[in-house]
């Protein structure tokens, strides 16, 4: 048995898990990542077939943290965001070069940034990275936290960190309970190349069963985030490729011309969940182990980037004052900055979920009427600009630029 002593260990070596080691290991902390799937595997478009809306504020994340370099060519900026209600005219238009003199953010393929945090991973000694690998117990004492590893070794550390995701079985080891649902959606998600320019415009059509998203992606290409009842999803996953493209296109309209699929559709069930503590003994959820909301808004790794600056920040203030970075005292002020944001999100985006997936006809009227309000009134579409861009709220230093 090989015993190995570290600063910080981290379970779960995804988008958010090793972005946190990436922010530690710079500032020169031990870290070691277990990670049950072999990098090789996470970097094929088969292993993850979605991309994620990186807001301005995670972007800068990435930029302190030395990411963007290896990410930078794979990123399309989103200039502008129109949102329609179904068939309705009116279309609430936001422009973020106008109000912001830059993009909301960027539009990356899940597989680039997986790539890209590997390699800048690689570039950090403090970083080790156990993958593929799984724990077979973790252990938590007054000073340290220890995870015995499958592979016969054992990681010693006064700080334990879940990033597994929303299935975490950290999170059920230390007794969390959480608050979860099904939303009965399912998402459908697949990427096309057009033949006319996107311009940089993400759109968003609400439709009653459900949100179809067009997202701009290098490439002249787009990624659609299709969203569909339990019940409904499976027959069109069933279709053949020209069958497919033609319900596509119904959805789609013509404002990108005519267009050809790239690669097979996939498909992800949607469900709300949100851990009613973030913290326990040495220990603490980061990610998606912390909190999964809905997809409406574009927000759910942005949320746990912002997971990862603020776990940074209190770390390091920690440390510099010599105390103990598995102190409950730490803990509960990630805890308290944290929570608040994560259950504010959750509420957000399962509200809007709720207002735009059906087609009552009273709720239907009133939410045409709130999009119009929202697209007269250029201090309120400023303030959906700042949130959608993460410059909301109380920002951790790796959230602000230089």
């Amino acid at each position: 048995m090989t015993k190995i002593r570290a600063d910080v260990s981290i379970i779960g070596g995804g988008l958010v898990g090793l972005s946190q080691a990436i922010a530690l290991a710079q500032e020169g902390l031990s870290v070691h990542v277990v990670e049950r799937t072999p990098y090789d595997m996470q970097h094929q478009a088969e292993f993850d077939g979605r991309a994620s809306a990186v807001a301005w504020t995670s972007a800068t994340l990435l930029k302190n943290t030395g990411v963007w370099k290896f990410l930078e060519k794979e990123a399309e900026p989103i200039l502008a965001i129109h949102v329609q209600d179904e068939n309705s005219p009116a279309i609430v238009h936001f422009d973020a070069m106008k109000d912001a003199q830059h993009p909301f953010g960027f539009m990356i393929e899940n597989r680039y940034i997986r790539h890209a945090l590997y390699q800048r991973a690689s570039e950090l000694p403090s970083i080790t990275i156990h993958a593929p690998s799984e724990a077979d117990s973790i252990t938590v004492q007054e000073h340290k936290t220890t995870v015995v590893l499958n592979t016969k070794k054992t990681i010693e550390a006064p700080l334990l960190l879940s990033a597994e995701g929303r299935k975490s079985k950290l999170r059920e080891q230390m007794k969390i309970d959480t608050i979860h649902s099904s939303y009965n959606q399912t998402a459908i998600v697949c990427t096309i190349k057009h033949d006319l320019p996107h311009h940089g415009i993400a759109q968003e059509l609400f439709l009653p069963i459900g949100p179809f998203a067009i997202l701009p992606m290098t490439q002249n290409r787009c990624c659609l985030v299709w969203t569909e009842s339990d019940n409904t999803a499976p027959m069109y996953l069933s279709l053949s490729d020209v069958e497919f493209k033609h319900e596509i296109a119904k959805r789609l309209g013509t404002s990108l011309g005519d267009f050809t699929l790239q690669g097979k559709p996939f498909s992800y069930p949607l469900t709300l969940l949100q851990a009613k503590r973030y913290i326990d003994k040495r220990f603490a959820l980061v990610g998606d182990s912390a909190h999964g909301i809905h997809p409406i808004a574009g927000q759910g790794v942005n949320v746990g980037f912002r997971d990862v600056a603020a776990l940074t920040e209190l770390i390091l203030e920690t440390i510099r004052l010599g105390l103990d970075i598995g102190s409950t005292t730490m803990l509960e002020r990630y805890q308290q900055w944290r929570r608040f944001d994560g259950v504010s999100m959750m509420m957000a985006t399962d509200g809007l979920n709720r207002l735009f997936s059906n087609n009552i006809l009273p709720i239907k009227l009133a939410r045409r009427t709130g999009l119009a309000v929202v697209n007269a009134i250029p201090p309120l579409k400023k303030a959906f600009t700042n949130h959608a861009m993460g410059l909301s709220g109380e920002l951790p230093k790796l959230l602000q630029s230089a």
